[in-house]
């Protein structure tokens, strides 16, 4: 139930973004509508999506004693953080079996609200930034979306990209940018982030 709710809630945003990003791109050739091919990658991407939103949440939980995992709940979650952090790719499939162990088996229903209404709070401020995007959408810079290397344009096959970015394959990422070939958790600021969370639990 948690889990529907951000994915119903993180949805829209997306498709504002890439709709925002398309039109950023184009300029002064015209807007560029989202095509059934974006869509249907955007679909296939989301439970990767939802993987990368808790666990950008879930180092937030320590930040109060009465939402912290315990030492068992480090135990039962570091094999999987392990073996996100060390997939060469991350497939929708395997992203929905991780969220189901980590929410429906791991977590409590406090610590599942806390995430909740940390997701609230990181809508409101993507709310604003994408205001601020559009503001300047006149210098070339699409929507990038927090903690996905490449923004949207990295997950949907280039739509969307920096000048200078088209075609050009990210790092884990075919040429094609076919859902699921890579590993968003694998670099960058998102691996630094898990590296460190991982960690942190090996502490408890």
């Amino acid at each position: 139930m948690t889990q529907r709710t951000r994915t119903a809630q993180l949805l829209p945003t997306l498709t504002l973004a890439l709709l925002s990003a398309a039109s950023a791109q184009t300029g002064a050739q015209g807007q560029r509508q989202m095509t059934p091919e974006m869509q249907a990658r955007m679909k296939a991407m989301q439970p990767v999506l939802d993987l990368a939103q808790d666990l950008r949440l879930l180092p937030d939980l320590e930040k109060n004693k009465a939402t912290a995992l315990t030492k068992a709940q480090a135990k039962q979650l570091l094999p999987i953080l392990t073996a996100i952090q060390k997939a060469s790719s991350v497939q929708p499939n395997d992203a929905k079996k991780y969220l189901t162990q980590i929410e429906d088996k791991i977590l409590t229903g406090k610590q599942l609200t806390a995430m909740d209404d940390l997701q609230l709070k990181a809508e409101q401020e993507r709310e604003a930034r994408r205001t601020q995007a559009q503001r300047s959408s006149t210098q070339g810079q699409g929507q990038r979306v927090p903690g996905l290397p490449g923004g949207l344009g990295g997950f949907l096959g280039g739509q969307g990209q920096r000048p200078g970015g088209a075609g050009q394959a990210g790092p884990g990422q075919t040429s094609q940018g076919q859902a699921g070939t890579f590993n968003p958790f694998k670099q960058g600021r998102m691996a630094d982030q898990l590296k460190a969370y991982i960690a942190l639990l090996q502490k408890k």
